[in-house]
């Protein structure tokens, strides 16, 4: 896998800065040597033309002898980089000197039909070259010390203050204290650093609003989940009160038993069998009202624990117990109930028994309340996937659509006034929400209603 290198600032800076100068720099010398190189060709040239006339008007004159023409002629070779003469007239050559033939020709016309035509070498001198070398060196210290000043100027200018920039981010993004950086510097970095110092103090104040703001929620947070608490808690009492009217009844009838049962014992007269009888009779209605309320102490026991409610929880036993605190009720003998055998194991819920009693115990006493004195009720536990469902029916009138929609909201219910606070399926909801499960309610076909009460199973080790 190839990994991309990522340059830093200053790298690439001074990459680019060097780029710029060779480019720069290095066109300037090539376009000074070429231009100076020729500045001295094109001086030659001139000097040829001139050194060509003076030859000319030399060769002119009569009875000059070759001797003098020789001198004149090696005078001119040794200087201007002239390196050969000739002379013609008529195009025979009359006088040659040097080496003709090679480089630039400078023309020049004497008496008599006289042409004189000077060789000028155009190569490239040691002295030529010494000046480009020379100039070479001049371009490449000039250049290295601009691009050293450029970047030292740069790095301070520039750099430096956006490396103080991000420094300075990292520990905004970091850290709680306050973050500032320098405001001087040019005038666009130091607005930059104004607008990061702004910004970083809008941050800081956000950061404290936030703080505080999470602070009040979560006190709002603790105060609703204790309100949540003491209305399940005050819906559950709700239930004791409705269960303890249908119990006091419930009693009545062993107690006036036992009281008869004792009085006829007191008398003494009855026979040893007849009296075990009649203790056993009276133990039987004694361990009946004992049962009746162990069950309702039970159901009305508060928890302490923070946790209440989260654990685990059989469904099924949870039904039996819910339909064992309902039968007894006077409100519900002209209703039969109904649940089906326990054929197959469902798992465990993730909610413990006391609130699942709770949520079964409060849909059974609205569904009989539903049927009125004569009707059906069922209730069922089945295992659904990830869930195990728990569903009560009834063949009752139904319920009103106009409050299907807000049903489990809280004060909301179909019974008279007086009869309802409306709390009920408020807190059987919140308990399954809290548990992570949810409750549903649906017509049933051709009447009545359904609650499907859909719990998740039960963690392991919980």
């Amino acid at each position: 896998m190839i990994r991309t290198i990522r340059r830093g600032l200053r790298a690439e800076l001074l990459l680019s800065l060097f780029v710029a100068v060779v480019l720069a720099f290095g066109l300037l010398d090539a376009v000074a040597v070429r231009l100076t190189e020729r500045a001295r060709v094109q001086e030659r040239v001139e000097a040829a033309h001139a050194a060509a006339a003076m030859f000319a008007e030399v060769a002119g004159q009569p009875n000059v002898d070759a001797t003098r023409l020789d001198r004149v002629a090696d005078a001119l070779v040794r200087r201007n980089g002239i390196v050969g003469v000739e002379v013609h007239r008529d195009g025979r050559p009359l006088y040659v000197r040097g080496t003709p033939g090679t480089g630039e020709v400078a023309e020049a016309l004497g008496a008599a039909g006289l042409v004189v035509r000077m060789h000028v070498d155009t190569r490239e001198s040691e002295g030529g070259r010494r000046n480009a070398q020379f100039l070479f060196l001049y371009v490449a210290l000039t250049a290295g010390g601009i691009l050293v000043l450029t970047y030292v100027v740069l790095t301070f200018v520039v750099v430096r203050p956006i490396d103080q920039l991000t420094k300075a981010s990292e520990r905004l993004a970091t850290s709680r204290g306050p973050v500032s950086v320098d405001e001087g510097g040019p005038r666009e970095l130091a607005t930059l650093g104004r607008t990061f110092n702004h910004m970083a103090k809008q941050l800081a104040d956000d950061r404290r609003a936030l703080e505080e703001r999470l602070e009040e929620l979560e006190r709002t947070t603790h105060e609703l989940r204790l309100a949540q608490d003491q209305v399940v808690r005050a819906a559950k009492l709700a239930s004791v009160g409705r269960l303890a009217a249908g119990v006091a009844h419930e009693i009545g009838n062993p107690l006036a038993a036992i009281l008869g049962l004792v009085e006829l014992v007191e008398e003494g007269d009855l026979p040893p069998d007849e009296q075990a009888e009649f203790v056993r009779r009276i133990r039987k209605e004694t361990e009946r009202i004992h049962g009746i309320l162990r069950d309702l102490l039970d159901f009305s026991r508060m928890e302490t624990s923070e946790d209440a409610g989260v654990g685990r929880g059989d469904a099924r036993a949870a039904v039996r117990e819910a339909l064992a605190l309902v039968r007894p009720q006077r409100a519900v003998r002209g209703v039969t109930l109904r649940s089906e055998p326990d054929a197959e194991p469902v798992p465990d819920v993730a909610l413990d028994e006391p609130r699942l009693v709770q949520v079964v115990l409060n849909l059974l006493l609205n569904a009989a309340d539903a049927v009125g004195a004569s009707g059906t009720v069922e209730v069922f536990v089945r295992a659904a996937g990830d869930h195990v469902e728990v569903v009560v029916e009834d063949d009752g009138p139904g319920i009103d659509p106009a409050v299907a929609s807000s049903l489990f909201e809280p004060f909301v219910t179909t019974k008279p006034v007086g009869q309802g606070t409306g709390l009920g399926l408020a807190v059987c909801h919140t308990i399954v929400q809290r548990a992570g499960g949810s409750i549903e309610v649906a017509p049933r076909s051709p009447r009545g209603t359904r609650f499907v009460v859909r719990l998740p199973l039960a963690r392991p080790g919980a």
